[in-house]
Parts: structure tokens; C-alpha cells; sequence
């Protein structure tokens, strides 16, 4: 598995590659990190811009080559990993593009907790790449630490279950993790049929029997899965993302980039198919 971690060398983005470093004992792992300078400097700052974008670019590696020391020295593990010092005005467009240019299979970044205004007039990088990203990203919250996958929380809405499935068995099976599926019933949205029945088919069909499937009802999705997550003690809860507009992306976060910054464990989100 080729993990892609952004890197801007805070304490933040070490969480996110401590998390992918101590996975990488359970399973075989290639980790990349990626350091983007930001090109949207002030006008002064560009003057004699050569040499200073020369001098960055020279901090830049050395504190890469630390980084990747001190990450080598802490871990008695072999560790795969290698990095990547770029330019540009955009870290989430130059994300993407890296990722699928170099078949990433998974983006891994640090995500600290914001609030109310703060959120939405300065939003973040990590709110910016999931909703760019068409390549799965794992969120890994400043406080999460690597306990093992034992158990994932999907949360679902019902839509292409069966498509989201496919994409999420592949890494429960890596992982050897219960799929815990659950289904917020917010606005008396019911699941029309037997749970135990589509569980049982589920399990049949996917040949994969470590599968439960839950209905929760409760007024808010973020509250719901919050609330499940702690009585089951997950592991990683997974959605599936929408594309939003412009005024949803200024005013009213997606339900996904929310549960980002306000779930306690990792958060593993999918690009949701329209």
C-alpha cells in the first residue's frame, strides 16, 4: 500500500505520519511524504525571489532529511519511505495531482479540532483535500494514537451500499476488521427490510463474514456516529464525501468534513459516486 503524507513539518503533521509509521508494522506499507512550498508569498517577498526561493528550497530538504532520521532512529522497524519538495500555489490541487501521477493509494493527514467561525472563515488544508481528493484520505486527529484496526464504523446512508462495500473490504480484510455499518436513521429514513437478512447477504455476498449491520436513530449524523463510535470502542470510522457547491463550501461544511474535527479517532473517507 503507497501511503501519500503532506508534510509542512508542524507537530500536527508528525501525527499523521507517526500513525502511518506505526501502521506499517502490521502491514506492508510504502510511505511518501510530500512537502509543497507555498508559492502565494506578498509581492516584497518575491523581489530577488531567485535566491529566496533557492534558500526555502534548501531548508526545506534539510528539514526533510532531519524528519526522515528521527524517523528512522525512533522506529526499529524497516521503514519504506521516501519524500517529494515542491512549488505551488494550491497544496490540495498539487496533492491530487501527485497522488494520481505516482498511484497513491491513500492520503494521510494530521487534523487539529476548530470551531464555529474559525472553521469557516480560515477552513484547512485537511477540509481541503478530502473534498478535492478523489483518492481515499485518512484523517488522523491530533490526540489519535495507533492502537491496531480492529473495528470500523461505516457510517451509510443506504446509496450504493453494495459499491461502497467493494471499496472498504479490501482494507478490512487487510486489517482483519470488523465492519461495523451504520445507518443514522435522522428523518424517520428507515431501512425498508430485514437487518438481519441483509447482513446475513452481505456476508454471503462479499465472502467476508466479519460484518454487522446497525440502525441508530438520532437527530443529528455527526451525534449518531459519535455516540455508536464510543459504545463500540471503533477503531476508524469511514464515510463516503459529496462534492458540494461554492455557497456550501463557504457557509455549511459537508457532514464529512464536520465529523473530521470532531470525532476522536481516525476518520477514513472515500469520494461518493453522484
Amino acid at each position: 500500500m503507497r501511503i501519500l503524507i503532506p508534510t509542512d513539518f508542524s507537530e500536527l503533521s508528525n501525527v499523521a505520519i507517526k500513525y502511518s509509521v506505526d501502521l506499517s508494522k502490521d502491514i506492508d506499507i510504502q510511505l511518501i511524504l510530500l512537502h509543497v512550498i507555498d508559492t502565494n508569498a506578498p509581492s516584497r517577498a518575491r523581489i530577488g525571489s531567485q535566491k529566496l526561493q533557492e534558500a526555502i528550497k534548501t531548508s526545506s530538504e534539510n528539514s526533510m532529511k532531519e524528519l526522515i532520521a528521527s524517523i528512522k532512529n525512533d522506529n526499529s522497524h524497516n521503514i519504506d519511505i521516501s519524500y517529494e519538495i515542491t512549488s505551488g500555489s494550491s497544496i490540495e490541487k498539487y496533492v491530487e495531482i501527485f497522488a494520481l501521477k505516482n498511484n497513491i493509494d491513500m492520503i494521510c493527514i494530521g487534523t487539529k479540532g476548530a470551531s464555529g467561525l474559525k472553521k469557516i472563515l480560515f477552513g484547512s488544508n485537511a477540509a481541503g483535500i478530502i473534498q478535492n481528493s478523489s483518492i481515499p484520505v485518512l484523517t488522523i486527529p491530533e490526540f489519535a494514537r495507533y492502537k491496531g484496526i480492529n473495528n470500523i464504523v461505516y457510517s451509510s446512508d443506504l446509496y450504493n451500499l453494495e459499491k461502497e462495500i467493494d471499496l472498504i473490504i479490501p482494507f478490512a480484510k487487510l486489517m482483519d476488521s470488523w465492519i461495523q455499518i451504520l445507518h443514522i436513521d435522522k428523518d424517520n429514513e428507515r431501512f425498508e427490510g430485514d437487518l438481519q437478512q441483509k447482513e446475513e447477504s452481505l456476508r454471503k455476498d462479499f465472502s467476508y463474514q466479519k460484518i454487522n449491520f446497525i440502525e441508530l436513530k438520532s437527530s443529528s449524523v455527526i451525534h449518531g456516529v459519535n455516540t455508536f463510535v464510543a459504545d463500540v470502542d471503533a477503531d476508524m470510522v469511514i464515510m463516503f464525501t459529496h462534492h458540494t457547491n461554492f455557497l456550501e463550501k463557504v457557509f455549511q461544511k459537508s457532514v464529512t468534513q464536520n465529523t473530521a474535527f470532531q470525532t476522536r479517532i481516525p476518520l477514513f473517507t472515500f469520494q461518493k459516486e453522484s
